[in-house]
């Protein structure tokens, strides 16, 4: 039995009894024995730890005084030795003071002049082996022998170090050495370019070791530089000669005066072609170079990526060359828009690869080599920079190419012009929505805001151009048509148009929703890295900078504003993504609500026009109408005819017949798309009906607003006519009281004005001035007057 497992430190109960009764040996004793046994022995162990602990404690409290006592002089022999290291102390302070301060000060004045008798006797030595060095260096520079040279270079500046001082004997000598360095390395160079040239491994390294001998290592570097941008900028040369036919510089690249579509899609794609070719050509001269180079250089990453951003430099200038000759001279800014896009592409496709490898080789992490590659890929894209500075320009004049060429919106046919009203709502925004898409992959969406302006100018263009051909349709309504009689067939046609009107301003609340989640998206909640705040000042660009500090991503949007954009116009786009993302209802393109309300209105008024046409011509001239006269002279003796035994006239039964006949005319038009009219409505205004009168009841808002037309025209045209006969007074009384009755079936709430002129018709003249007290004083005057009171 195992009891020493009761002093670990991890001791289970549980376990020990487990494993004690596993351990059963003798299998006919029963558990309960083996249990009690097991108890007897613990019993028995117990005991004896008990009697040990005793003795030893019996055994520490005999020791006590023993130990006590030694304590004591251990105290005693520790005060002895602290008194006699004083003493020591003492004497050692005295002997110091007495005699050693003069002692060590004349010893280190002797130190001193040994050293400095040292430094000449070595300073004579050097001087002399100097001059040894220098007292034919020609004939040293003619051996051509390169490791004898490289080293006499290094025994100089060794010499030189020692030597080093103010004098003008110094300065002479530097100029010595470097000039005989000088003639070195123009000895050598011609091999140094072959060698570079021939990409000689082992002859690269000689040289390395040799400049490095002679602390010139940075001119063999330049060396290599150079070797590196001629072949790159002879691979141009050589690119160019292979694509001469579109490359010629003698000619114009894009030059469409007096070449068609397929000329310029064939100039595009060799363009496109040498791109590639070039990209690629680069891809591979970086992927051996750093193989290469490394074998030679410490910092060869740094050099590899000069070289590059060098030679980018050299083809940027024919790049942008070609690039400025297409914009200025390409009429068709769809192909030229395509292929940028195009050219885009390969240029992301080669910074992708490069921003690939370096992260593979853990360059980003280097925050100096990080620093170079962004000014390398900031290199490669600079030529899109000029031409993303018109790019608002550019989208504004391919949009109204597609408007004016592909989206036709007038016709002779009034059915066809409405269809092609109908279907251009579509494809106008559909075009908007293709631009938007574009602008977010070929510019990173940098280009947004300028892309904004663009769709307002063009749904500016568009919404004058609906303008102008409603406008015409009016025209030939008018022409073909008497423009006073019912024209139902001309009424639906507008309607269609204002449901059109309707779709065009929900297709433009949409848009904005897009354009903001689209910029959100991009800029947001892509690049979150603090509140961005509305820029004013040039602090305002810390968020940019905070954010590449903090991101080494070279192909995040804060770089991409960095590789597209001045400062002017950061400061737009950063003001644009703070205006939104303020959540303050901002709208991007507030500019357009102004023509597309306007819009709205006019295709009401005309339409109103249309509806009302029958009630203006009976209203017309009503005022001097002969009827007046005429209910008068037709008269038997002028006998005065009593109110029950006269009826409306014929004019106002007209117009209440026709008022009353609205509601079955308004509904064919206003049950399809109620949504659209409803919208078009309240964003633009039917005549003589008032914004709180509107309801979502389309019919009820048009009977209102031609009820309100009919009675404001028709109290217009009584409180007109001049004076009237007792007769003439009673049939008025009839009419109004019969288009009251029309006012009141047809929904109008107000005819007040008609309600007071039957008051004033009605009362004698003893009574006329006590009723008009409350009345408006024009009526009042009319009435005084129609009544010769």
């Amino acid at each position: 039995m195992d009891f020493s497992k009761f002093s670990d430190d991890d001791f289970d109960l549980k376990d020990w009894i487990n494993t004690a009764l596993q351990s059963q040996i003798d299998t006919n004793q029963s558990k309960e024995q083996y249990v009690g046994t097991l108890v007897t022995k613990l019993q028995v162990l117990i005991q004896e730890i008990n009697n040990s602990i005793d003795e030893t404690s019996h055994q520490t409290i005999q020791n006590f005084p023993r130990v006590l006592r030694e304590i004591d002089v251990l105290k005693q022999e520790t005060f002895m030795l602290k008194e006699q290291m004083k003493s020591v102390r003492d004497d050692l302070l005295k002997v110091e003071k007495n005699t050693v301060s003069d002692s060590m000060k004349l010893l280190l004045e002797l130190d001193i002049v040994r050293t400095n008798l040292l430094n000449v006797q070595v300073a004579l030595q050097e001087a002399d082996n100097w001059s040894n060095l220098t007292s034919d260096l020609d004939s040293i520079l003619a051996s051509k022998d390169l490791k004898t040279i490289s080293n006499h270079i290094e025994s100089m500046q060794n010499s030189l170090e020692l030597l080093q001082d103010d004098s003008m004997d110094f300065t002479n000598r530097c100029a010595l050495l470097e000039d005989f360095k000088n003639k070195f390395e123009t000895m050598i160079s011609t091999d140094i370019v072959s060698c570079f040239n021939s990409k000689s491994l082992s002859l690269s390294k000689n040289y390395v070791q040799i400049f490095s001998q002679i602390n010139r290592l940075d001119n063999l570097k330049k060396y290599y530089y150079q070797c590196e941008v001629a072949r790159n900028s002879a691979k141009i040369v050589e690119l160019e000669a292979y694509h001469e036919n579109s490359f010629k510089e003698s000619q114009v690249l894009f030059n469409l005066e007096e070449e068609n579509t397929k000329d310029l899609i064939e100039k595009s794609h060799n363009l496109m072609t040498f791109i590639s070719s070039w990209l690629d050509y680069l891809i591979t001269t970086w992927h051996n170079e750093i193989q290469w180079c490394k074998q030679l250089f410490n910092d060869y990453n740094s050099i590899v990526i000069n070289i590059l951003k060098k030679s980018s430099e050299d083809f940027n200038k024919i790049y942008q060359t070609y690039l400025g000759n297409m914009l200025n001279s390409c009429k068709d800014h769809s192909i030229l828009l395509n292929y940028l896009a195009k050219y885009k592409e390969e240029t992301d496709r080669f910074v992708q690869t490069l921003h690939s490898s370096c992260e593979n080789m853990s360059l980003l992490s280097q925050s100096f080599l990080n620093d170079l590659l962004f000014k390398l890929f900031k290199q490669f894209y600079s030529p899109y920079k000029s031409i993303f500075k018109q790019y608002s320009s550019i989208i504004n004049k391919n949009l109204q190419k597609e408007l004016e060429k592909n989206i036709k919106l007038n016709s002779f046919e009034v059915i066809e012009c409405v269809q092609l009203l109908d279907g251009s709502v579509n494809r106008i925004f559909s075009l908007i929505e293709s631009e938007m898409q574009r602008c977010l992959k070929l510019t990173n969406g940098c280009c947004f805001y300028m892309m904004i302006d663009a769709f307002k100018m063009f749904l500016k263009s568009y919404v004058d151009e609906f303008k102008r051909v409603v406008s015409n349709l009016k025209e030939r309504r008018l022409e073909n048509t008497t423009k006073d009689d019912e024209d139902w067939d001309s009424f639906r046609h507008f309607v269609k148009i204002i449901q059109i009107v309707g779709q065009l301003i929900i297709r433009y609340e949409d848009l904005e929703e897009s354009l903001q989640r689209n910029l959100l998206n991009n800029f947001v909640h892509k690049t979150r890295h603090g509140s961005v705040t509305t820029p004013t000042t040039q602090q305002a660009f810390n968020f940019d900078h905070q954010a590449l500090q903090t991101n080494q991503n070279l192909q995040s949007i804060v770089s991409f504003k960095e590789y597209f954009m001045d400062d002017n116009d950061r400061l737009k786009l950063n003001g644009l993504i703070a205006a939104v993302e303020s959540g303050d209802d901002y709208s991007m393109m507030k500019d357009l609500l102004k023509p597309l309300f306007s819009l709205s209105e006019l295709v009401h008024k005309f339409s109103f026009e249309i509806v009302y046409a029958p009630i203006k011509k009976i209203l017309k001239n009503l005022s001097k109408s002969s009827i007046w006269q005429a209910i008068n002279t037709g008269l038997i003796n002028k006998e005065t005819i009593p109110l029950f035994a006269m009826a409306p006239q014929e004019y106002i039964t007209k117009i209440g017949q026709y008022l009353l006949t609205l509601p079955q005319n308004f509904e064919p038009f206003t049950m399809h798309d109620s949504n659209n009219l409803l919208i078009a409505l309240r964003k633009g205004k039917l005549p003589y009906l008032d914004e709180k009168d509107l309801s979502d009841d389309i019919t009820a808002c048009w009977l209102d607003s031609i009820a309100n037309a009919t009675y404001t025209n028709l109290s217009d045209e009584i409180l007109k006519i001049g004076k009237l006969e007792v007769n003439s007074q009673r049939q008025l009384i009839i009419d109004i009281e019969y288009i009251n009755s029309v006012f009141d079936d047809v929904g109008l709430k107000d005819y007040s004005n008609l309600s007071s002129i039957i008051e004033l018709l009605k009362v004698n003249e003893q009574e006329f001035d006590e009723m008009s007290g409350n009345k408006p004083v024009r009526i009042v005057s009319a009435i005084r007057k129609m009544r010769d009171f």
